[in-house]
């Protein structure tokens, strides 16, 4: 398939796919991105480096030193003879089944462009920016019927004022290059201290280790004319836009796999009322997503994801599948440790214990905690069930601007509550 695609006879003996016919496959705003992986997919299964790769001047400029002692010049870059770069066949077809029955990962992405040498002292500093790179073939890969606005360079738009004054929708891309590449101590990317390229990598396979999934598929379509992918499934939210959403799918291996999100509960919709909030959510047999945002000029975005939505009365529920989060505007993720089972709370009914919905932490005490009267949001920095850090940047509490729930679970997760079983509704 790969042959016919790329139109290469079937009577070369040593077929080789040149670079221009591989990009040719790709939408304009892609082919900057994919180009990086036509090198990295070029090497010779057991080999590190190879002739076009040696020729690549990594991240416009930098030089770094292989392990063979090669020096790597700019992959798009003038070539250092005539000839068109090209990748034999069978290396190709090799490294594509990898990506594509594997996966991709943000090792294999971010080594396509800064290479494997953890000795260089400018790695780290282009890792961060191959970060924002690979993020923006990730996002676009999952929105294949979406492309950048007009005159819009590498699909970043300038501003969020310049897409309201050239017509198009704010950018969703900004919001997740500005989440997730930003370290947690809101150094930029070039300032002087930059983590190593060992370093983001950690980060990134932390925080969203499932976004490379979708460069695959991708590559499925444009390269073997696989049926195209479906768009990340966008939400109707006042707090999550279309970049936002795409960030929190990554976070957890059943959040990017479930298909569209059900809105169990939004105080826009339903009213700020523990009753409101609890027909919403009571009985839902399946994974929710709690995601509030704070009241105040920042704005912060932060929740749970949560598969206890039963009464417990005094004491905590729920399984290691419970995790939090800090999404806006840096990306956190606090996973199950597994030294304690207070994984969350829902009660309405004791009146010996506190009302309201609660993750982790002890009774009185949550690592995070929303009363019953959903005006205020409580958060402390560490408990025994998750991993420790700030939930909020700056603050062990904040007024509660927007907050929803939504169901990941599917139709047969949304049917299992009663009132819609009865009503035959949706979210």
């Amino acid at each position: 398939a790969l042959r016919r695609v790329l139109g290469v006879a079937e009577d070369v003996s040593e077929p080789a796919i040149s670079l221009p016919a591989f990009l040719d496959r790709f939408p304009a705003h892609l082919r900057p991105l994919v180009q990086p992986l036509f090198f990295r997919l070029s090497r010779e299964p057991e080999s590190r480096f190879t002739r076009w790769r040696r020729n690549a001047n990594i991240l416009g400029g930098a030089t770094s030193t292989s392990p063979s002692g090669t020096s790597q010049g700019s992959i798009i870059a003038q070539m250092e003879s005539d000839e068109e770069p090209c990748a034999p066949l069978q290396h190709l077809v090799a490294g594509l089944s990898v990506f594509i029955r594997g996966g991709v990962s943000w090792p294999v992405l971010l080594e396509a462009w800064v290479g494997e040498d953890g000795s260089d002292p400018c790695a780290g500093a282009r890792a961060e920016a191959a970060a924002e790179l690979a993020a923006t073939l990730c996002f676009w890969c999952a929105h294949p019927s979406l492309c950048p606005g007009p005159g819009v360079p590498g699909g970043v738009t300038p501003s969020a004022a310049a897409s309201v004054l050239a017509g198009w929708e704010p950018d969703p891309l900004e919001a997740v290059l500005s989440a997730l590449c930003r370290s947690p101590d809101n150094r930029s990317p070039s300032s002087e201290g930059a983590g190593t390229s060992a370093e983001v990598t950690e980060r990134l396979m932390d925080t969203v280790p499932f976004l490379p999934l979708s460069v695959g598929p991708r590559l499925s379509q444009a390269l073997f004319d696989a049926p195209p992918s479906p768009d990340c499934h966008g939400l109707q939210s006042r707090i999550l836009d279309r970049g936002l959403a795409f960030l929190l799918r990554g976070i957890g291996k059943s959040l990017w796999s479930s298909g569209p999100w059900d809105l169990l509960y939004s105080d826009w919709r339903d009213g700020r009322s523990f009753s409101a909030f609890l027909q919403g959510v009571l009985h839902y047999k399946g994974v929710a997503v709690v995601v509030l945002r704070a009241a105040g000029d920042n704005g912060e975005i932060l929740g749970a994801v949560s598969d206890l939505w039963e009464e417990s009365g005094a004491s905590f529920g729920g399984t290691s599948e419970c995790q939090l989060f800090s999404l806006w505007p840096t990306l956190r993720t606090f996973r199950s440790m597994g030294k304690s089972k207070h994984y969350a709370y829902l009660n309405s009914q004791s009146k010996r214990a506190p009302r309201g919905v609660g993750f982790g932490g002890e009774r009185g005490a949550y690592r995070l905690w929303i009363p019953a009267d959903l005006n205020v949001c409580e958060v402390l920095q560490s408990d025994a069930a998750f991993e420790s850090g700030p939930l909020l940047r700056h603050s062990s509490s904040c007024s509660i601007s927007r907050l929803e729930v939504w169901g990941i679970s599917g139709p047969a997760a949304l049917a299992a509550q009663p009132h819609r079983a009865r009503t035959g509704s949706a979210a």
